[in-house]
């Protein structure tokens, strides 16, 4: 559980279970994109105007930049219960690049710098890092999940989208990849695999990186939807008749 967890409950009451971060982190992307083409066709035909929607936009990006770090933050906290996961550390760092990159071309544009060479520079290097920032975001939100094969719970994969897909897109595991989620034991039987969510252990018995998911977070009748929908697409390595009894 973490502070953030109200709000995202509040939305998905309203219907809205999706990560807060993308929809806004297009208008800083956007803006720099937009700076960069003003910035360059200004220098191209010599355009005192088109320069002046450019350092508009620069300044936008970079305030926009703040909420849309937050967003990021708190989706982070959420939905990744604050895992180290490779995609986040490369975005936490072009994030930090980025916002040395605004903040002096804003402080350029508020020194009347706004024809300066240096300024068409930061407009260059902030859209090649939105571009990576784009990136690195779509791995995390879109890393794919494979869809349910016929007759698989779809009740589950939504389950699997909310709870799990962020470490366990397609069935792996990009915190422990020792320990995927694709033919794993912890799926040879329900009992088993409610117990291991409940409280999460590695082979030898100590806490790993995975957390509780403790019955008001996720309640036995969606645990076993998600069960049928792991089972259906991931399925153990070799699976047990205590499974086919299920019902």
């Amino acid at each position: 559980m973490t502070i953030f967890d109200p709000f995202y409950q509040a939305l998905a009451a309203l219907g809205y279970t999706d990560p807060v971060h993308p929809p806004l982190t297009h208008m800083p992307i956007a803006l720099v994109t937009a700076a960069l083409i003003f910035g360059l066709a200004a220098r191209l035909w010599q355009r005192d105007l088109l320069g002046l929607s450019a350092r508009h936009c620069l300044v936008l990006a970079w305030l926009f930049f703040f909420p849309t770090v937050l967003l990021g933050f708190m989706d982070w906290q959420h939905f990744y219960q604050g895992a180290w996961l490779f995609p986040i550390v490369v975005k936490i760092w072009l994030a930090g690049f980025l916002f040395v990159l605004l903040t002096m071309g804003v402080i350029l544009v508020w020194r009347g710098q706004g024809d300066s060479k240096v300024l068409l520079v930061i407009y260059v290097l902030s859209f090649c890092t939105v571009v990576g920032l784009g990136y690195f975001g779509g791995r995390l939100v879109f890393g794919g999940w494979a869809e349910p094969p016929p007759g698989a719970a779809r009740a589950g994969l939504q389950i699997f989208k909310e709870n799990c897909r962020a470490c366990h897109a397609n069935g792996g595991n990009i915190v422990m990849f020792q320990y995927p989620l694709k033919g794993s034991d912890k799926l040879a039987d329900f009992n088993g695999f409610l117990a291991f969510i409940r409280d999460p252990r590695l082979d030898d018995g100590t806490k790993g990186p995975m957390p509780d998911f403790p019955p008001e977070a996720i309640p036995d009748q969606q645990a076993r939807d998600l069960y049928q929908y792991l089972f259906q697409t991931f399925g153990p390595v070799q699976p047990v008749e205590e499974h086919q009894q299920q019902p």
